[in-house]
Parts: structure tokens; C-alpha cells; sequence
């Protein structure tokens, strides 16, 4: 049974279920969907955790011994397995085998990353999905984050002034954790009503950037945005051909996406694996940039792949150059 963040709760409450699987790439998120879990079972008297962590060397028969063992400390247990890469390295036959013929004394909780299309074909996903909970954890959409951050604050007790939220929103911007202690920090100011003026004593920029939000902001146009995101990149330390990997596959793509419109434009992004949500930059990029200003992007990347290997010139500047190229800001380069 699939079910949503929002329904987690409820399912719960009906009773435990054999086996859970919860994926996902944001760890907050995920950290909370799995408390939650291990919340009911403890409620319902399990109170024995045994912790697994699946890697590439990871004996799963150890797991398979474990689960048809006698308890020694209580009648049930909790098993959880963390699966790093979300691929069992036996092909999930121990699972398929541990929820074909459960064993009423334990729980499975599996947890792992976001699963792809690939995995959820497999008979072992198949197999859990049918015999107990699957959850998937997604991000927040960019939209949504203010509302997520008002309910925060509202379970803190706290209220907060609609100039504030924005603010507060804008600093901490897909970093869900961050986010979470920043509104600790700021109950524990004992202020019920959070001000603009509070949050900027109070809270630094602990906004999460990547590498693709950098690449979004660029195919959206917007300038700003991306070297903001660009700055925020260098001072954490990211390495640049990190950033260029992800600058260059959008690049391509688009490349391979130009000059096609309506029925073939749609088979083009489900040949890149560009799916309806991924979808808005690539389309903005498209009505603004030619295919010249494509292939002169290239070119600065492999610029910016030799500066960043040690020819003597700044990658920073150079992918501060690549950024102004794709938001079509040109005048802004240095002549």
C-alpha cells in the first residue's frame, strides 16, 4: 500500500503493519516519517531495535538469520535496514523471502533513498509495496515552503508576521533542518509574535544551494538568482567541477531539445528523462536562447573544465561568465 506523508498518521493508528518502507532524499523528512514509526511500535510495546545498514558488503542472510531468531528481551522487535543506494546487493531476495513469510514478532522498517522507476519495477519492491506501507518521502516544492514553515512555527507556539515568514523563508530555503532549528532558536527567545527585525537579530543565511537550483535559475533567466546561488556554492566549498557537471548536462540537453515543439518537443523530454516537473526551465531557456549561444555555453564549460584542473585561470569567474551566458544577461560580460 502506497501512501502519502500526510496519511502516515492515521495509517498508523489503525494498527502496525508487518513491513514499512520509507524513501526519500530529504533527510528531515525522512527522519521524521521513521520516528514516527518507531513511535507506534513502541507504543504498541516494541521496545528491541536491531539496526542493519545495507551497504555493498552487507550479509543479507545475517538479516534473514536475525529475523527468524527467538527475541531475548521482549516478544517483538523492530528490524530496521538502511539500504544507502536503495539497491539491495542480493536483489532484494532476503526481502522477498521476509515479507513472503512474515514473522509476527517483528516489524521491518526499511529505509532508503528516493526510488526510481527502476526500483519500483523490481519484484522485491513490488513484494513490500503489496505486503505492507510504502511512503515516499518528496521535497518540498519551492512554493510550498512558506506554509510548511507557518505550521512549524504554529506548533512552537509561536506566530509570525507575513514579512517575517517571507524572510525567514528566503534564508532557510531548502534546508528543511536548518529551518527546524532556526524556529527552536527562535521559542526559545520567548517572543509569541515573530517580527522582520527578530529574525534578522536572530538568524543568519543557512539557505541549502545546489548545483541544479544554480543551473535551474540560469534556464529561467534569472540572473540574480544565480549568482547568488553561485556565491553561496563557493563559500561552502563546492568544487567547481561538481557545479560544471550539472551546468553542462542542462546545456546538452537543451542542445538536444532545440528546435522541436508540441508532440516531438514532449517525446525529446521523455527521451533526456525530463519529467512534466523539470520541465518550466528548460522551456524558458528554449523561447530565449539560440543554438549559437548553446554551443558558445559549451565552450566556456570546457574553459571553465581547464581552469578548474590548473591552467591559471579563475573556474569561479568563468562559471560566473557561463551563468551570465545562459540567463541571456550578455552586456554583463567583460568585453
Amino acid at each position: 500500500m502506497k501512501i502519502r506523508q500526510d496519511q502516515l498518521t492515521t495509517t498508523l493508528s489503525r494498527g502496525l503493519c508487518g513491513c514499512y518502507l520509507v524513501a526519500g532524499d530529504e533527510p528531515l523528512l525522512l527522519m521524521e516519517a521513521s520516528d514516527e514509526i518507531r513511535a507506534a511500535a513502541q507504543a504498541a510495546g516494541i521496545e528491541e531495535r536491531e539496526r542493519f545498514y545495507a551497504d555493498a558488503g552487507f550479509d543479507w542472510y545475517r538479516l534473514l538469520d536475525e529475523a527468524n531468531a527467538m527475541s531475548l528481551f521482549s516478544s517483538r522487535r523492530i528490524l530496521e535496514v538502511r539500504i544507502p543506494n536503495g539497491k539491495p546487493s542480493d536483489k532484494g531476495a532476503v526481502l522477498r523471502h521476509m515479507v513472503s513469510h512474515p514473522n509476527p514478532d517483528n516489524v521491518l522498517l526499511i529505509i532508503c533513498p528516493r526510488l526510481d522507476a527502476i526500483a519500483q519495477r523490481s519484484t522485491w519492491f513490488k513484494a513490500i509495496e503489496c505486503a505492507g506501507v510504502f511512503l515516499p518521502i518528496w521535497p518540498l516544492e519551492r512554493e510550498q515552503f512558506p506554509g510548511w514553515l507557518k505550521r512549524r512555527l504554529q506548533l512552537a507556539g509561536l506566530q509570525i508576521e507575513p514579512p517575517a515568514l517571507a524572510v525567514l523563508a528566503h534564508q532557510t530555503e531548502g534546508n528543511l533542518l536548518a529551518a527546524v532549528q532556526d524556529i527552536e532558536k527562535l521559542r526559545l527567545l520567548g517572543h509569541s509574535l515573530i517580527t522582520e527585525d527578530i529574525i534578522h537579530d536572530a538568524i543568519g543565511d543557512s539557505s541549502r544551494f545546489d548545483a541544479f537550483g544554480l543551473a535551474d535559475a540560469c534556464l529561467l533567466g534569472n540572473l540574480t538568482e544565480a549568482v547568488r546561488i553561485l556565491t553561496h556554492l563557493q563559500a561552502e566549498g563546492s568544487q567547481p567541477l561538481m557545479i560544471l557537471g550539472a551546468m553542462t548536462r542542462k546545456i546538452r540537453q537543451l542542445i538536444a531539445l532545440y528546435n522541436t515543439s508540441g508532440q516531438q518537443l514532449s517525446e525529446k523530454f521523455k527521451q533526456q528523462k525530463i519529467w512534466p516537473k523539470q520541465q518550466v526551465p528548460y522551456k524558458a531557456a528554449l523561447q530565449r536562447i539560440n543554438q549559437n549561444e548553446l554551443f558558445a555555453a559549451l565552450q566556456k564549460a570546457e574553459a571553465i573544465d581547464n581552469a578548474a584542473k590548473g591552467n591559471g585561470q579563475d573556474p569561479w569567474l568563468l562559471l560566473g561568465e557561463l551563468a551570465i551566458l545562459l540567463t541571456g544577461h550578455k552586456h554583463h560580460l567583460p568585453c
